[in-house]
């Protein structure tokens, strides 16, 4: 695949010199890929690169003690995934001629429709790995991108010659993610005929590896959450019903769950007890009731008390307020 993203470290560094056993070392090898060292006064770098038919691959490792911009040029339009390893920092790719940055967090993963810019890597102090594969948006064919929805613009952009460049929602990127690119960057050899079939078979698997990222950070709802909305939605029924008048032994019994576990279900997701669930519901009613002008006697019976009397002590201790002052305040 023709060079088509160049990372134009020798504008920062210099000309690449010959590794020492002291230097930085790359944290994902390449062990066939084409190898470049640079270093200057205060910061170190190494960059792999390897050129297939059907992708190309970059990965770039730095150890930086200053700030630093790294010129970086795009001469075919095609998509790109870039992955950032680090501690704690972010890096932004700029569009030179548009104005336009995009941000990679640290651990994270995002594609990209780059189109033919000269482009800038804003990379503070720091160590970094940025890796890069790029590939074009004809593996894509016959619907098969249709499980992808996150790459859908991306490929519409691709196949109409978009002008401007577009990213992809980002995801996480880890453990899975480093050993993946480890298991694609130890199959790859130069002359090697095979290369091409793992490098399109390391493609897909980071592509398919992306969905389950982002399903799982952006619309997965595991069955926790789920039992925790539905134990939500059983309390707030059974106060619309009820009042105060229910056990939430009860609430606990219809979902088929232990009541230790329904009060973990509500504090993880809601950040209370289910006894103070109950009672935000059974205020928020009483509210209502109070400024839709129902009389404190009907209210009481409403919420399940014995008398009035009952009712308005827990309305007085909850808010502060009696419900005459309540509806005089809140209609004013």
């Amino acid at each position: 695949m023709k060079t088509a993203l160049k990372i134009d470290i020798a504008a920062v560094f210099g000309q690449p010199i010959s590794p020492r056993t002291d230097m930085l070392k790359p944290s994902i090898s390449m062990s066939n890929a084409d190898y470049q060292h640079y270093e200057n006064q205060h910061n170190q770098a190494c960059l792999q690169q390897f050129d297939g038919m059907l992708g190309y691959i970059n990965i770039l490792d730095l150890q930086l003690s200053t700030d630093i911009v790294i010129p970086m040029q795009v001469t075919r339009s095609d998509l790109h995934i870039f992955y950032l390893f680090t501690e704690d920092r972010a890096i932004q790719i700029r569009d030179v001629q548009k104005r336009i940055s995009y941000s990679i967090s640290c651990n994270r993963g995002r594609y990209f429709y780059l189109t033919r810019s000269d482009y800038e890597i804003h990379i503070p102090a720091g160590r970094y790995t940025l890796a890069n594969f790029y590939f074009r948006g004809s593996i894509f064919r016959d619907g098969n991108e249709r499980p992808f929805q996150f790459l859908h613009p991306l490929l519409h952009a691709y196949r109409k010659h978009d002008p401007n460049s577009w990213c992809s929602i980002d995801f996480r990127a880890g453990i899975r993610t480093i050993s993946l690119l480890k298991t694609i960057a130890s199959k790859i050899k130069k002359g090697d005929l095979d290369s091409e079939v793992n490098i399109l078979w390391g493609i897909k698997k980071l592509i398919q590896l992306s969905k389950e990222k982002i399903f799982e950070e952006y619309e997965k709802i595991s069955e926790s959450q789920l039992k925790a909305k539905e134990a939500h939605a059983a309390i707030k029924q059974a106060v619309a019903e009820h009042g105060q008048d229910f056990k939430l032994d009860d609430i606990a019994r219809q979902l088929g769950i232990s009541t230790d576990y329904l009060h973990q279900l509500i504090h993880n997701y809601y950040g209370l007890s289910p006894q103070e669930l109950k009672i935000a519901f059974m205020l928020d009613l009483a509210k209502k009731y109070i400024l839709d002008g129902m009389h404190t006697d009907t209210i009481a019976y409403e919420l399940g008390y014995a008398s009035p009397s009952s009712f308005a002590r827990f309305f007085k201790k909850k808010t502060g307020m009696t419900a005459t002052e309540f509806f005089r305040q809140n209609c004013q």
